[in-house]
């Protein structure tokens, strides 16, 4: 019996000081190697290319220096600033109205079509904006869909290749991070509120500007988050707006480094005052927050609020929005791509003989075999590395230490970036004697896996903070390694959200264009460059017939992953999640004091 008793502290009993130096040492190591790759892959091109325009001759690059400010505020480039700065702020404001309007009729209302609002903020999140800049211009150009049927209007095609244009398609494509940001806020408004107000006769329209004021925080979010995908985006730039020639600063970067001779040095000057304008906001809307304490209102007395009958004429007039949303943002860009496609020559109009499959056919031999495959082999590989050094970033974010929060700040800073200015840095960057890795595909894979890793790192923070220390400790304790502990524990209570950021990050590597654009192998080019090269070479209907089976063969492969994923993942990991320690929930029965007792 002692025996046993001697064997059983032995077990149960405390790790003794250093026990686990070894497995200390071991991820000590492995944080800073992680360090090492943020710095490689994101610190180190970024800053290269950026102090370009402060130090002259770096690199060997011929110019630089401040002078290059002086360009960049002068000519072509100063214009595209202008635009964007007009586009970003006028399309902000239209989709953080929406998004805030949307998620009222989803989240507060008695609207039956909540959830087909939430599906479809998620459809609008997973559709690259250029693939809805080809639609409108293959439904509006000279020679177009609209122009075969017979109905050619001169002042749409004004309208859709112009400034407003290039607002409407980033206004919608940007709603769901409005939605978003504001559908949470409306929780923390609470019934009482309102009720309050209407107990002291306090008119509807004053009732609504006092909730629009609590929401105030969620607002800037929106508007910033919005203002700055609008700044960066590079899709409409380089189809709606190269078009209709109107400059925005992401193509004069790409104007910049696709010059003869290059013009590195501008190219970083009207990154740096891209990126400014981009803190500008993001600035405001860290000070609005810094702020929320006053907009607070959520207690422990608050009550669900009573949602919203909207009544016969309410409902008809959303469910009519909600139908002209669809159609600005997909549905008339969709019917222009489906048209392209299966018709062999536009200006015949639609008839029986002018169906065909032919562009199918050609798409499939050309661009499927070639392009999207690539695309496939990249994104897979590529969103693995994503996700498993995203893995590794959340762990080190989990912690309450200084260096977690300075890197939980570069991160953040990584992915304020646009994709266009990092793709810039890797061609400076990486095509150096010593770094001679421009022009391969090795570059370009690289390149997709950096730019997923700090919003791979975001979504997997959450998880990742969810696992208690005392599972990896009692691991540890009974003799598991670093690799045990991983592949018994880590792997199995984070499955969903593994499997959920790799799809996600796949997803968005198939149609990733700014960097696709920018460092792609000669005679390599991946899906997105060939969409948009189809596009700008006028041949619409084979780049419609190849979005279409792109897209297709896109939406096939994730549900058959998840398909696969729902069967062959053990049932446990699939709902895994985090046991709660005795500790956290309920104090030890030697520390409750007997009955009776103060």
């Amino acid at each position: 019996m002692a025996a046993l008793n001697t064997r059983f502290l032995s077990v149960g009993a405390r790790p003794r000081p250093g026990g686990h130096r070894p497995y200390r040492i071991l991820t000590h190591v492995a944080g800073a190697a992680l360090l090492v790759v943020v710095g490689v892959l994101l610190l180190y091109p970024l800053l290269s290319f950026l102090l370009l325009s402060f130090v002259p001759g770096l690199f060997g690059q011929a110019g630089g220096g401040v002078g290059s400010f002086a360009r960049a505020l002068d000519g072509y480039a100063l214009e595209a600033l202008r635009n964007s700065l007009l586009v970003g702020v006028v399309s902000a404001v239209i989709s953080a109205a929406l998004g805030l309007l949307l998620s009222w009729l989803a989240r507060r209302t008695t609207l039956p079509e909540g959830r087909v609002i939430e599906g479809l903020m998620w459809v609008l999140l997973l559709t690259p904006s250029y693939l809805v800049s080809v639609g409108w211009l293959a439904l509006i150009q000279r020679g177009g869909v609209l122009s075969g049927l017979g109905l050619d209007w001169p002042g749409l095609r004004t309208v859709i290749l112009g400034p407003s244009g290039v607002i409407l398609v980033l206004a919608l494509a940007h709603v769901p991070f409005s939605y978003l940001a504001t559908a949470s806020a409306w929780s923390g408004v609470g019934g009482e509120l309102d009720e309050a107000a209407r107990v002291h006769g306090v008119r509807p329209s004053r009732r609504t500007w006092l909730t629009v004021r609590l929401l105030a925080p969620a607002v800037a979010a929106a508007f910033a988050v919005s203002f700055a995908e609008s700044l960066g985006d590079f899709g409409v730039a380089s189809t709606l707006a190269a078009n209709a020639h109107f400059p925005v600063a992401t193509f004069a970067i790409y104007r910049a480094l696709y010059a003869n001779p290059l013009d590195f040095p501008l190219a970083s000057a009207t990154s740096w005052l891209l990126l400014l304008i981009t803190g500008v906001a993001l600035l405001l809307q860290a000070r609005v927050a810094r702020r929320a304490r006053a907009y607070a209102s959520l207690t422990g007395r608050s009550r669900p609020p009573r949602r919203v009958p909207l009544g016969w004429a309410g409902t008809v007039t959303a469910r009519l929005g909600l139908t002209a949303l669809v159609l600005l943002a997909l549905g008339i860009p969709a019917l222009g791509t489906v048209v392209s496609a299966f018709l062999r020559r536009i200006s015949d109009g639609l008839s029986v003989p002018n169906i065909t499959l032919e562009y199918f056919v050609a798409a499939a031999h050309t661009g499927l075999g070639g392009p999207f495959m690539y695309s496939a082999l990249l994104a897979v590989l590529a969103a693995t590395v994503a996700v498993a050094l995203g893995l590794g970033l959340a762990g080190l974010l989990s912690r309450p230490t200084p260096l977690a929060r300075g890197l939980d700040l570069a991160l953040l800073g990584a992915m304020a970036t646009p994709g266009l200015v990092l793709a810039a840095g890797y061609i400076f960057a990486f095509n150096r004697p010593f770094l001679p890795l421009y022009g391969t595909s090795w570059l370009l894979g690289v390149s997709y896996a950096a730019g997923g890793m700090p919003s791979t790192s975001r979504l997997l923070l959450g998880p990742v903070t969810q696992l208690h220390r005392s599972l990896g400790e009692a691991a540890r304790t009974h003799g598991l390694g670093p690799g045990a502990v991983l592949r018994t524990i880590t792997v199995p209570l984070l499955a969903a959200p593994l499997f959920s950021a790799w799809l996600l990050s796949a997803t968005h590597i198939m149609f990733e264009l700014p960097m696709s654009q920018l460092l792609y192998p000669p005679g390599s080019p991946p899906l997105p460059v060939a969409l948009v090269s189809c596009s700008n070479n006028f041949d619409y209907s084979l780049g419609a017939a190849l979005e279409l089976e792109a897209v297709g063969l896109v939406l096939l492969a994730v549900w058959a992953l998840r398909w696969i994923f729902a069967r062959v993942v053990p049932a446990g990991w699939q709902r895994a999640t985090v046991p709660a320690t005795p500790s956290a929930v309920e104090p030890h029965p030697a520390s409750i004091p007997p009955a009776g007792t103060a």
